[in-house]
């Protein structure tokens, strides 16, 4: 090979690295905004971060479930926790039967249900806590990266009690959003 290639090749792999690099940065950092947000229950600046066009999808386990989860836009996002209305989220894991719940109390049991701007991991586009509900996030969101902020369990070993939140985002022009929100834990 001639050496102008090579150098074009080395340079074209430099730049994709950077860029790489670029993501990841900006992507944790926002992720870290989102679940700040999260923590304090902040809906009005969780809705900036928002797909503008796609919303947000909540999905209680790491199957995600295109007909079941629950999709909100982004100007619903900012009275999530007054409305009293109950909704079927999905299904829970073992019995079948329906997640209805209120955001407020679904927010308690399948978001924020330990506080994850504290998590003992954080991974970037890695799953971390896994069990033997199926993870299909990339095939519904393809073009996506996503965050994982974990809390092991706590006893270590056998124990069930490990709890994730996934923030999963998209790139629309220069900017990314917020599309789905997973909680994943141990399941049976």
């Amino acid at each position: 090979m001639n050496r102008k290639f090579i150098l074009l090749i080395l340079t074209l792999m430099t730049i994709l690295s950077v860029n790489v690099m670029a993501q990841k940065t900006e992507t944790l950092a926002l992720s870290k905004k989102v679940v700040l947000a999260l923590k304090m229950k902040d809906m009005k600046t969780l809705s900036t971060y928002v797909h503008p066009t796609k919303g947000v999808r909540f999905s209680p386990y790491s199957f995600v479930d295109k007909d079941k989860d629950r999709v909100f836009n982004k100007s619903q996002i900012s009275g999530l926790l007054a409305i009293k209305r109950q909704y079927v989220w999905g299904e829970y894991d073992g019995s079948g039967k329906p997640i209805k719940k209120t955001f407020r109390n679904y927010f308690s049991e399948f978001i924020y249900d330990r506080d994850f701007a504290r998590a003992k991991k954080i991974s970037y586009e890695n799953q971390i806590g896994a069990g033997n509900t199926g993870f299909n996030l990339k095939e519904i969101y393809p073009s996506s990266k996503f965050v994982e902020f974990h809390y092991p369990n706590s006893k270590g070993g056998d124990a069930m009690d490990w709890s994730s939140l996934l923030l999963v985002f998209e790139k629309r022009g220069n900017k990314w959003y917020l599309v789905g929100i997973i909680h994943n834990q141990a399941t049976v």
